[in-house]
């Protein structure tokens, strides 16, 4: 029998696009295999759990005036956020917490709606860990479209069409435009020329706000190939600064020449307590003497938390 449907409002989101394709096709974790029935009531308040020490739930539940649930993508993100925590407690727990906060931040229709609307997502994806799509062709983009296809198939028997929508349909969208970069990146046919030019086209359909996203990272890279490249030239700190300025603003080239700055004086002291710690090491020191020395001069030129980075620098 199809699970019950529920009222509804489409509401967009904006669902992060990295790994959407192989994310979504994850299904929960083996360690905690969904147990039957609904979970126990649990009285005493949740156990902390060290992977969420420091954070706040992502996402959110929302309701309507008269208390029916609000369906979007902001609902599944708060799913996501304690499920994030299988493997380190009992999914009985995991699903306790969630419901206690259901309960705190909705009316008891919608909470019971979203309860309704969780059993069903660990339901998939429970039967989704142990789906695994049919072989396809050689390349990775055929595998996961494949793996898609199949795991739309699977959502549809545990969401109707328009609760998918509401829930997904970001989400869904984000990955199969993924897929289609993917596959004119590994056309074999396409040379370069045409490969650019199909991405530029996929590109140009894309919504303003997700064209803006992804020209974002771009840009920041395009500016600092610009300023190498005047420095390449023989250009000044002062060259840089007003070609930042021009391109984006006079406060964002002072906040980037911050950064700069920042950078130097970090490579100085790398440089610095490399050439110290060569001396240490060479010198004719006992091992503990010049373990003592080596722990002198960390502490006299990095903080603690940059301590942790020193080991890239050492190799």
């Amino acid at each position: 029998m199809r699970p019950r449907q529920l009222p509804m409002i489409g509401v967009a989101g904006v669902v992060a696009a990295s790994a959407l394709v192989v994310v979504g096709l994850q299904g929960m974790p083996v360690a905690a295999p969904l147990a039957a029935g609904p979970a126990a009531p649990v009285a005493a308040p949740p156990r902390a759990v060290s992977s969420l020490a420091g954070t706040t739930p992502d996402g959110g539940a929302t309701a309507t005036a008269d208390e029916a649930l609000v369906l979007d993508p902001a609902l599944i993100r708060l799913f996501d956020y304690y499920l994030t925590t299988v493997g380190e407690r009992p999914l009985s727990e995991i699903q306790a917490q969630v419901e206690r906060d259901l309960d705190g931040r909705l009316a008891p229709r919608a909470a019971g709606q979203a309860k309704d609307v969780f059993e069903r997502y660990l339901q998939f994806k429970t039967a989704l860990k142990s789906q695994r799509p049919a072989k396809a062709g050689a390349r990775s983009v055929d595998t996961l479209r494949e793996g898609l296809r199949l795991m739309l198939a699977l959502r549809a028997t545990y969401f109707s069409e328009a609760e998918s929508q509401a829930l997904f349909g970001a989400q869904d969208a984000q990955a199969s435009a993924a897929l289609a970069r993917m596959a004119i990146e590994q056309d074999p046919a396409l040379d370069a020329q045409q490969r650019r030019e199909r991405l530029a086209a996929l590109d140009a359909r894309l919504p303003a706000n997700e064209r803006a996203q992804r020209e974002a990272p771009l840009a920041v890279v395009r500016l600092e190939e610009a300023a190498q490249r005047i420095r390449a030239q023989g250009g000044s700190e002062d060259d840089v600064y007003r070609m930042r300025a021009a391109a984006t603003s006079p406060e964002a080239a002072n906040r980037l020449a911050d950064v700069d700055r920042e950078e130097a004086a970090w490579k100085a002291r790398i440089a610095a307590y490399l050439a110290q710690r060569a001396a240490l090491l060479s010198s004719q020191a006992g091992d503990e003497a010049r373990a003592a020395a080596m722990s002198e001069l960390r502490n006299r030129l990095f903080t603690p938390e940059e301590q942790r980075r020193l080991a890239a620098y050492e190799g």
